[in-house]
């Protein structure tokens, strides 16, 4: 386990968290739990002591905001696959670029955000373009389903364009 100030945290969801916002792998963050920690080669690279401890913080802190913001959101129309984490991870990954407007940031660009910039009209057109991706997925994918096209990385990649393309989110080329 692993302590930040009031929360006591599983190595897996820190894990997955970080994969999902540090590494903007939602799809991998979705599709493994503890197999990120029995992996070696990803353990290595979510708890190296070259990351700032302050990394591992931001991750829960815009975590925590995603999730508060998607129990709300879910109260007034049902989250396609009704799943929070379907929605949780790719919207981490999104606000990876649109709080950095960067299309590669570092780790250091991310501990640079000012958290407060995570808005909920911000979260808001995330969760709209998030709405908007999944349902185009699922109008060429009838086999699939939130879970299984939110667990490709074709998904992720389809997600980082449509963020960096849409001039409201100001993403620096």
């Amino acid at each position: 386990m692993f302590t930040l100030t009031q929360w006591v945290v599983s190595m897996a969801r820190l894990a997955r968290e970080f994969t999902a916002f540090v590494q903007r792998e939602p799809h991998t963050a979705l599709r493994h739990s503890e197999a990120l920690l029995l992996d070696d080669q990803h353990y290595s690279q979510i708890f190296s002591s070259r990351h700032n401890l302050d990394i591992y913080r931001l991750c829960l802190d815009v975590h925590t905001r995603l999730r508060s913001f998607l129990t709300q959101y879910a109260e007034d129309r049902p989250l396609l696959g009704e799943t929070l984490e379907n929605w949780l991870y790719p919207l981490s990954a999104m606000s990876a670029y649109a709080l950095t407007r960067l299309r590669q940031p570092t780790t250091r660009d991310l501990l640079n955000i000012d958290l407060d910039h995570l808005s909920d009209d911000l979260m808001s057109r995330m969760a709209g373009t998030l709405e908007q991706n999944f349902k185009s997925a699922l109008r060429h994918n009838k086999a699939g389903g939130v879970d299984r096209i939110a667990r490709t990385p074709d998904f992720t990649n389809r997600l980082r364009q449509a963020i960096v393309s849409q001039s409201r989110y100001h993403i620096e080329r």
